[in-house]
């Protein structure tokens, strides 16, 4: 059995320490603090074990990892020893993770990882990115939303999160905590407009699926079980009108008393699961 010290370390290992808040990596991190930074670089920040732990199962590239010298890191010591390069974990002090870190409790342990989306002059093959149903976010803002959406899409089998530019960034911390890590487990579409979005459902052979309130079909009497591209719209504007113009199927989810519309996640969430029962029907 590996013995560990006070910290979590092995005892028989000593991963190197930063201790200048100009380090290089200590200084990358602050900058991936920014969307700019994170599409420029083509890497984003994880932070906490679950997040690291997900990233590692999925054989997710990550370029370094940073460790507060007081966090007991040894449930996923044999983990990292296995997925990241030994010269490439670092320990640091507490009072410098702690500036680094963006989560209210810092977590102890934070990684920086290559980005895994695709745009669509990157698109190598179909296999590569999943043939299954879709999910098309149209401008939306919320991290809580986006994440929720993202942990509904895996668990109902959807392939592709696809994103239209003006949404807000995947990548995100608030996002990524939102979604638990399922980040990893789906493909990622970046869009830069309403074009595009035409050109990969035409690709895919998707039908493109719309919620419309007032002309949509129940949407338990629609077939939305395969070969669809979801679209859910910004939280205020809802979907724009140029994707409603070129819709091929409209859905509404019917409501009772005076509720006159749901949160996104949650029509989301119906509709996705929505394939899932009309497989098992």
């Amino acid at each position: 059995m590996e013995a560990y010290n006070e910290y979590g370390r092995k005892t028989n290992e000593s991963y190197r320490f930063i201790s200048s808040p100009d380090n290089d990596k200590i200084r990358l991190i602050n900058k991936l603090g920014r969307k700019k930074y994170r599409d420029k670089r083509g890497e984003f920040v994880i932070e906490g074990i679950n997040l690291v732990r997900a990233a590692l199962s999925k054989a997710q590239h990550i370029k370094f990892v940073l460790i507060s010298d007081d966090f007991d890191y040894g449930d996923i010591a044999d983990e990292l020893a296995e997925g990241v390069e030994y010269r490439n974990i670092y320990l640091i002090p507490r009072y410098l993770f702690d500036k680094i870190s963006d989560a209210e409790n810092g977590s102890g342990i934070i990684a920086v990882v290559d980005k895994s989306s695709y745009r669509l002059d990157t698109i190598d093959s179909l296999e590569s990115i999943g043939t299954n149903n879709i999910l098309v976010l149209d401008r939306l803002q919320d991290p809580g939303n986006i994440g929720t959406m993202i942990r509904t899409a895996v668990a109902t089998g959807y392939s592709i999160i696809a994103t239209i530019k003006g949404t807000a960034d995947v990548f995100s911390p608030k996002v990524l905590r939102a979604s638990a890590g399922m980040i990893f487990g789906i493909s990622v579409v970046e869009l830069d407009d309403v074009e595009e979005l035409k050109v990969l459902v035409t690709l895919l052979d998707k039908k493109i699926v719309v919620t419309d309130p007032r002309e949509g079909c129940p949407y338990y009497e629609c077939n939305l079980e395969k070969d669809i591209a979801l679209i859910i719209g910004n939280e205020g504007n809802g979907i724009s009108d140029e994707i409603m113009e070129c819709s091929d199927v409209r859905v509404t989810i019917p409501m009772q008393g005076e509720v006159e519309s749901l949160n996104a996640a949650i029509c989301a969430s119906i509709l996705m699961y929505e394939a899932i029962r009309a497989a098992e029907g």
